[in-house]
């Protein structure tokens, strides 16, 4: 059942990805550490492919809804894995975890259509 709408989807959108690229030491992480650096990545990402996002809040409409929430899944499966690939110690896994996690419901709870429905996405001629 997906409930959440692409408007908020894509508020949040920002959000997270700002707090992982700006905030690895509030989250308790080294800077310059593996896992800082793979927080600020996957923040960059996540801001990067919102902007390129067909919905209320993107910029340029390359990809769709479905494209974006299979990001969404599968970099927060990554994410989320992170921490056992990188062998972090205990106290520095919760961040990657949780943000991770986080991402995946995101990406299957939200809507698959915005609001405003498709608008004309960029197109090779």
């Amino acid at each position: 059942m997906r409930f959440v709408p692409t408007r908020l989807h894509g508020a949040v959108d920002y959000l997270w990805g700002g707090l992982l690229l700006l905030g690895p030491r509030r989250l308790g992480l080294p800077p310059g550490s593996a896992e800082a650096r793979v927080a600020q990545a996957a923040g960059a990402g996540a801001i990067l492919y919102a902007a390129l996002t067909d919905y209320e809040l993107g910029l340029i409409p390359a990809l769709n809804m479905r494209q974006h929430l299979a990001l969404d899944v599968a970099g927060g499966a990554a994410l989320a894995a992170a921490p056992l690939l990188l062998g972090s110690l205990p106290h520095r896994r919760a961040p990657l975890l949780g943000f991770g996690l986080f991402a995946v419901a995101a990406g299957l709870l939200t809507r698959t259509r915005p609001e405003h429905g498709p608008r004309r996405r960029l197109a090779a001629r």
